[in-house]
């Protein structure tokens, strides 16, 4: 017995599809089962029992960009590795027709940035001496509840000390940074 009409093939066709399209609305409406292991989610994990099961939520992977220099893939140069004939060695200010700021501009650029630490610091120095004279050293006065509390005087007093050392740092980094900038600029354009 042979099947070459056309009626045979087009029915066993439509039978095939109905099928198909029965099928693909159930697969279609199955949940893909996402798993949080630690801090990162996917949808095989590794080991199972350290994963727990993510249910009714959404999880949307959102890649991150690139540092700039880093390499493009897993087959991709160093940028030391990299040849001059190579158009990819080419950093990102060649190739858009940007040229390299001048003595002017560096100048400007520099004493631009040091008007702004310097303003920084000025700042960090005024939170820091008002979170001295709210210390008052090791016993503040008593604010609303804490009288009834002693323990929010406490945690106060944690957050009194740990600002203070916070300014401390911070000054002490801003300090670094302006003794790294030249200092005989003056910010105007």
């Amino acid at each position: 017995m042979r099947f070459t009409g056309y009626r045979f093939w087009g029915r066993a066709f439509s039978a095939l599809w109905a099928c198909s399209v029965a099928v693909l609305p159930a697969h279609a409406q199955a949940p893909e089962r996402i798993y949080r292991c630690g801090k990162e989610y996917t949808n095989i994990p590794a080991q199972t029992q350290n994963c727990q099961v993510v249910q009714g939520q959404n999880v949307t992977e959102i890649q991150g960009t690139r540092p700039f220099g880093a390499s493009a893939g897993p087959g991709a140069l160093p940028l030391a590795g990299r040849t001059k004939t190579d158009p990819s060695a080419t950093l990102g200010a060649p190739s858009l027709g940007l040229s390299s700021p001048g003595p002017v501009e560096a100048k400007f650029r520099d004493a631009q940035q040091r008007a702004i630490l310097v303003a920084e610091l000025q700042q960090t120095r005024e939170r820091h001496s008002q979170l001295v004279l709210d210390y008052n050293a090791g016993e503040p006065d008593l604010l609303g509840s804490e009288a009834r509390n002693h323990q929010k005087y406490l945690d106060r007093l944690v957050r009194l000390k740990a600002g203070i050392a916070r300014a401390e740092r911070d000054m002490d980094s801003l300090q670094r940074e302006l003794s790294r900038l030249p200092s005989n600029q003056v910010a105007q354009p």
